[in-house]
């Protein structure tokens, strides 16, 4: 977007248009990097099943197989380490709330309790593959 379609937009949305324009930005970002994340874990073995489920609970970014397991995955991209690492937003209400998201996405899809199930946390920082890592079985259940 260039400097004039900023500001036009900008002026459009009147006061607080920033702020949304920002949040738009964040979301074509944090959209990208997830597109670019299932990329990397199907070469990494993983299955892609759904992306992005969302329930009143919350949302899981992925939703993927990978062996034997059902595995929920949430993805954290930070442009550059000033802004911290990544898997530091993966605190315990986010775990909480991916947890109750999976629970009732096992539900809603006819899984059955002895399904084995796995929480993992996929960071990016920077924009190569050279700043990701995958966290397998980076949380428990938080119920």
């Amino acid at each position: 977007m260039s400097e004039q379609q900023y500001q036009a937009e900008k002026r459009k949305h009147g006061r607080f248009g920033g702020k949304i324009l920002r949040k738009q930005n964040n979301r074509k970002i944090g959209e990208e990097k997830e597109a670019f994340v299932c990329e990397w874990l199907e070469k990494q073995g993983y299955r892609i099943v759904e992306r992005n489920f969302r329930c009143r609970s919350g949302e899981v970014d992925i939703v993927a197989r990978e062996n034997r397991y059902l595995v929920f995955i949430e993805v954290k991209y930070r442009k550059g380490a000033e802004c911290g690492d990544p898997s530091e937003a993966v605190d315990y209400h986010k775990q909480q709330t991916i947890s109750k998201v999976a629970l009732f996405y096992l539900l809603r899809h006819g899984y059955t309790e002895s399904t084995p199930v796995r929480f993992d946390v996929v960071t990016v920082s920077g924009t190569d593959t050279a700043g990701v890592m995958l966290y397998r079985n980076a949380f428990e259940y938080c119920g």
